[in-house]
């Protein structure tokens, strides 16, 4: 049986929610309208809001893989640069670049 394989991300050095709101004030993602969650799936939190969401109910930002995949592709795309800072413990932040 074949596995199903998961994704993958870079590690961006900061929570997803931070970098989420640098995004919306660059105009670089706009939170998504209209979501309604599933109160009855195995993954549902009532406890937890999305902001990509609109601060809906049911799961965290930090969770949302199609948040994570669509920040994914602007590192890929060179949209967002993750630069790697060197101390006694490396860590990593993302640096937005715009185009235009």
């Amino acid at each position: 049986m074949r596995q199903k394989s998961r994704d993958s991300f870079t590690p961006i050095g900061e929570s997803y929610a931070i970098l989420f709101q640098r995004l919306v004030q660059r105009g670089m993602i706009t939170p998504l309208l209209g979501y309604t969650p599933d109160p009855h799936s195995r993954s549902f939190d009532a406890n937890a809001r999305c902001a990509y969401h609109s601060d809906a109910q049911g799961h965290s930002i930090e969770d949302y893989r199609s948040l994570k995949r669509e920040i994914e592709m602007m590192i890929q795309d060179k949209s967002i640069m993750v630069q790697t800072i060197d101390s006694e413990e490396s860590s990593s932040h993302a640096d937005m670049q715009t185009s235009g």
